[in-house]
């Protein structure tokens, strides 16, 4: 037998051993114009070569109604000179029975990379589907078995009021996540297992047990093996012996977490309706104490400006008295003491009724949630004056070491200047609260990273710090640990929502009892604007 008579022998053998059969699609101009299918196809199909060429689309109504849309794009990117991954789907077979293949493409290209030709291996995967499809199916039966199950029993063997041996049931991989054997090999397993604020309870509740007491059902936590907490209520029945001593104790643990989390849901709603409701009060509140603020103020504006400006036209007159006739007393002092002090005195009257003016203004604002979408061109400075000025006397009241630094020539970020200064204001107000000390810094600064062409605003405290498991909180709506303060534990979900909804981020960063760090970042417009003076303004408010 010669060389090629050989190696057709050898792929002969070769294709016969594989489970599957080999078919080939000539092409032209990217288009399939002929397909020959091997003698292995009636065995998988049911449908011989010669049925497929008498009928050339016999191989895709073959196809499963479901799969024919990925079949046919396989079949495409195969025509196109695409490599590509085999493609496992299902076929009809002639006896009309369901069978899984596994269809791998080969393609045989000329110099140019134009395909000539692909060969195509089709094999039965039908039994490893079916036992894959077994398994998957035990698999969600254990699971639901599992979840179905919500109690298992555990006896204590007692002598002499104290645990000899603890038996758990095989329930309690259900409950716990811990099968037998692993309580029985380590006798520690349940001790740690109680959630160390519980254990005190759940200990002594035990020697009561053991002491022969009669106890009724505890609900305590547990940490389960993947890590989480659950909820269990245990119930405890004594065996006595004929003298009434007891000799064991059978427990029954319950897993109440379902109902654990619906309370906390049901409790969640209640206080969501209580701060809602408090909100609402709150902003008319606000709205209307502005209001009774502002009128009388304008009155005192009004006449103030008036008196400095008569105060002006008549001064010259009464220097000119003075020169006449020597100095004479006004309001009880003399007037060469005073003349220089009144107009210092109406310009200090209509500079505290102008800031008067600005704070209602701001409380105005703050009352309500504004203009939705409304954006404007914004420097982000002011915005920060605004806020220190509304927060002024809280600062003052809790530290006397407030530092501000804000950037100067930074470029406006395009936003809503009222929701920018509410989120400020509530940074600045967290950090007041968390200040246990007057000594205890608070820094306000602003600064321009070129680099991401962002506005950056941090808030830094010296206060009491964040909890780690409290600092994954800290955005969801209506979370607080400052509920006896009458905190909402809705600001920083609010204030998150306005800097996302601005392009930005804000972000915190935490140490328990060393302080906090708030940091807004901003998308700076691609527009220059000149210093504001409001690193100026900002530290006035404050002296």
């Amino acid at each position: 037998m010669n060389e090629p008579a050989l190696n057709a022998h050898r792929m002969r053998k070769l294709i016969q051993a594989i489970k599957g059969y080999i078919y080939t699609v000539k092409v032209e101009n990217g288009f399939a114009v002929a397909t020959y299918h091997g003698e292995g196809c009636a065995e998988i199909t049911g449908y011989t070569p010669v049925d497929h060429r008498h009928h050339r689309d016999l191989w895709f109504k073959m196809v499963y109604d479901e799969d024919r849309e990925a079949v046919t794009m396989h079949a495409a990117k195969a025509l196109a000179g695409e490599e590509q991954p085999p493609l496992e789907h299902r076929i009809i077979h002639r006896d009309g029975s369901l069978r899984w293949v596994k269809s791998t493409i080969a393609l045989n290209k000329d110099e140019y990379g134009r395909v000539l030709s692909y060969d195509g291996l089709i094999t039965n995967i039908s039994v490893r589907k079916s036992a894959e499809e077994a398994l998957r199916e035990s698999e969600q039966r254990y699971k639901r078995l599992l979840a179905s199950v919500t109690d298992y029993i555990y006896t204590v063997r007692i002598a002499n009021g104290v645990a000899l041996e603890t038996t758990h049931g095989p329930g309690c991989v259900a409950v716990t996540g811990y099968a037998p054997e692993e309580f029985d090999a380590d006798k520690e397993l349940w001790y740690r297992m109680l959630h160390e604020d519980d254990r005190a309870t759940v200990i002594a509740r035990a020697n009561r047990a053991m002491q022969g007491e009669a106890v009724p059902g505890l609900e305590h936590r547990i940490i389960h093996k993947d890590g989480s907490v659950r909820w269990v209520k245990n119930f405890i029945v004594l065996r006595r012996e004929a003298q009434g001593a007891v000799v064991s104790y059978d427990g029954l643990v319950r897993n109440i977490t379902a109902r654990k989390r619906a309370e906390a849901l049901a409790e969640e709603r209640r206080q969501q309706l209580m701060q809602a409701d408090k909100l609402a009060s709150l902003g008319i509140l606000v709205q209307g104490v502005a209001h009774e603020i502002n009128n009388p103020n304008n009155f005192i504006l009004l006449n103030a400006k008036f008196l400095s400006r008569g105060w002006r036209e008549v001064k010259p007159i009464l220097d000119e008295y003075a020169a006449r006739n020597g100095d004479f007393i006004l309001a009880g002092l003399r007037y060469s003491q005073m003349y220089d002090k009144i107009s210092q005195l109406f310009a200090g009257l209509i500079d505290g009724s102008k800031r008067i003016q600005k704070i209602v203004l701001s409380l105005k604002n703050f009352g309500h949630e504004g203009v939705r979408g409304a954006r404007d061109l914004v420097d982000i400075n002011n915005v920060v004056e605004n806020a220190v000025t509304i927060v002024n006397a809280l600062i003052k009241k809790s530290t006397e070491r407030f530092q501000v630094s804000l950037a100067r020539d930074l470029p406006p970020v395009m936003g809503n200047a009222q929701q920018l200064e509410q989120v400020l204001i509530n940074l600045l107000t967290n950090s007041c609260q968390a200040l246990r000390r007057r000594d205890a810094g608070l820094r306000l600064e602003t600064l321009h990273e070129a680099e991401r062409n962002r506005l950056v605003v941090r808030v830094s405290d010296e206060g009491i710090g964040i909890p780690e498991a409290d600092l994954k909180r800290i955005f969801d709506p209506f979370f607080t640990t400052k509920r006896e303060l009458g905190g909402t534990g809705l600001g920083l979900s609010i204030s998150y929502k306005i800097i996302t909804d601005h392009g930005g981020d804000l972000s915190f960063k935490s140490q328990v009892e060393r302080g906090t760090t708030a940091t807004v970042t901003l998308p700076a417009a691609n527009i220059a604007v000149p210093s504001s003076g409001a690193f100026r303004t900002a530290a006035k408010a404050l002296s």
